[in-house]
């Protein structure tokens, strides 16, 4: 089971709760080309109550866990009870189906039963289930904590920290947690999961001021407000406080290979004290400016980490002469220099990639090639177009956003050179991409090219007639919870698109939604959490006994599939 959370490299909603409540099917043999239609459940006995009980434990010593919440998604409503003294818990009155189970205490993070990720087993009720016995295995959560101080050891107040985890793409990170420290510059992030994390920690110094030195015209209203930010008692600034915090990672490092990596354990309690060194800040000298640049620019700065673009800079900007600019106040390290139109059509936006480094000349006319990239979604009910979603382009360095309008029209933002992965989340009801059209770009399967600057046109194709499969995962003819359920295309072009999985609950039953139609290998593997599935070496040896499926538009079913053990 699955809470609404995306699974195609995050953002395609698959649906794991309500899972189709219909009586066990004979095994679907190997190769089967078309799924066939499941019947409805017949005679449901909803005039029955039922009871979910059982107790919570500590799943590092087995020890229970007196006073815990539990919470029961029933429907829409959320319902809580508290285990007693011994950890033991009763909701009752429940009618057959299938109920989302979560518990917390303190000292534990939130997690539902049987928790992997953002899956989880999901507790079935009705005639001749046990539902009675739940043992919750709650596991401690971990927690990292410690102290951002200056150079002369004292405390950073408000400084901005983020605890970073790895991604399938292990060249970048992700965003999981975020604090900022207190006025003795402590901070602490709590309830997080077993995991490798990287901690870093953005902040300014507080008696920092930006001093031009190249510029002698005004700056604007606002780039003087940074001017004047720790201007002394007589009025001028001073170059020596011209200083900056780079980005830190901890143990007090600058650069992202020298980051040491937490492995946190389940229950445990790291320190990691964060030491930052004010830097001199850089200087870049802009020049040959757009002539709409010249007069009075407009610059944007964002600073990478990661592969990803990360962090807005303070700065100041102000005009050498005409075409020319100076940059100042930026910190070390990879930066995004943003050149806006005066217009302020942020799509037209030229970008340079700067290694900031020391103080450099930076040739505007040398911009990054970019493309701007708009499109339609079309369907064939030209009725049907979509009131509401998004579009979300993926690269190995770049995540972008453009909202669908009313008219089935998006705009994204300047966009870099390469290739780029094409994601959809729109409303109800839940549609597949058709076909993507591309000029001024290529586009093979989800994957679109940008292979030269200028305007990139994109025709989303879409239908409504998203597949379904509901199953049960058996061992020995016996049903499995707890196990992972995987659907793979067989292709290799559009795997985090329209790879499908789910977390078997505790009748072995699973639900696979928003299938895109298609050629598929349906397989279940017992404790196959951490196994790399998207490696085809790794997933190979379980293929030669994964079903092969070819579906449909708008397919439902029901299948069983059977468990394989994990390989050593």
């Amino acid at each position: 089971m699955k809470p609404g959370i995306s699974l195609a490299a995050f953002f395609l909603l698959m649906a794991g709760r309500g899972a189709a409540q219909s009586p066990a099917h004979p095994d679907v043999p190997p190769q089967q080309s078309v799924i066939q239609s499941a019947p409805a459940l017949a005679g449901a006995a909803k005039n029955l109550s039922f009871t979910i009980a059982g107790v919570v434990v500590d799943a590092a010593t087995g020890n229970p866990i007196p006073r815990a919440e539990l919470t029961l998604q029933i429907r829409s409503d959320e319902v809580a009870v508290t285990a007693d003294a011994s950890g033991k818990f009763l909701f009752d009155h429940l009618e057959p189906g299938k109920y989302p189970l979560f518990a917390r205490a303190p000292g534990y993070s939130s997690q539902g039963l049987n928790q992997h990720g953002s899956f989880f087993t999901g507790v079935a009720v009705g005639n001749g289930l046990d539902s009675e016995h739940i043992v919750f295995r709650l596991h401690p959560q971990a927690v990292v904590y410690g102290k951002v101080t200056d150079e002369r050891g004292e405390a950073v107040r408000n400084a901005s920290v983020w605890i970073l985890s790895p991604t399938k793409d292990t060249s970048q990170r992700s965003f999981t947690s975020h604090t900022q420290t207190n006025d003795l510059g402590e901070y602490r992030l709590a309830g997080l999961l077993p995991g490798k994390y990287v901690v870093a920690v953005s902040s300014q110094p507080w008696y920092a001021q930006i001093a031009f030195r190249y510029a002698t015209g005004q700056p604007s209203d606002v780039q003087r407000q940074l001017r004047d930010f720790g201007r002394g008692s007589d009025g001028k600034l001073d170059s020596a406080l011209d200083v900056v915090y780079p980005l830190t990672f901890y143990p007090g490092v600058t650069e992202e290979r020298s980051a040491t990596e937490l492995n946190l354990h389940e229950g445990e309690t790291q320190p990691a004290d964060i030491p930052l060194r004010a830097v001199p800040s850089i200087h870049l000298r802009l020049t040959n400016l757009p002539p709409d640049q010249a007069a009075s620019p407009r610059i944007g700065v964002t600073q990478r980490s990661f592969g990803l673009v990360g962090l807005g800079v303070p700065m100041g900007v102000a005009q050498i002469a005409p075409g020319e600019i100076e940059v100042a106040g930026l910190p070390p390290g990879d930066i995004t220099l943003s050149l806006i139109p005066q217009d302020g059509d942020w799509r037209k936006a030229q970008q340079l990639e700067v290694n900031a480094g020391g103080e450099a000349t930076v040739d505007a006319s040398k911009t990054s090639p970019v493309a701007s990239v708009s499109g339609r979604i079309v369907t064939q009910d030209p009725a049907a177009v979509p009131e509401a979603g998004a579009v979300r382009l993926l690269s190995s360095s770049r995540r972008s956003f453009a909202a669908v309008k009313k008219d089935g029209t998006f705009s994204f933002p300047p966009l870099s050179l390469g290739s780029y992965e094409i994601l959809l989340n729109l409303a109800d009801p839940p549609k597949y991409i058709q076909k993507i059209s591309a000029s001024g770009a290529s586009a093979t399967g989800h994957r679109l090219v940008i292979a030269s600057a200028g305007d990139v046109q994109l025709t989303i194709a879409v239908s409504p007639g998203v597949a379904q499969i509901s199953g049960t995962a058996i061992l020995n003819t016996r049903p499995v919870d707890g196990v992972l359920v995987l659907l793979l295309p067989e292709s290799a072009e559009d795997v985090d698109s329209d790879l499908r999985m789910d977390q078997s609950n505790s009748d072995g039953s699973f639900v696979l939604a928003n299938i895109t139609p298609g050629k598929y290998r349906l397989l279940a593997i017992q404790d196959g959490w951490d196994l790399d599935y998207r490696n085809p070496a790794a997933i190979k040896p379980y293929l030669a006994k994964a079903q092969s499926l070819q579906i449909a538009p708008n397919d439902t079913g029901r299948l069983t599939v059977e468990v394989q053990p994990l390989l050593k």
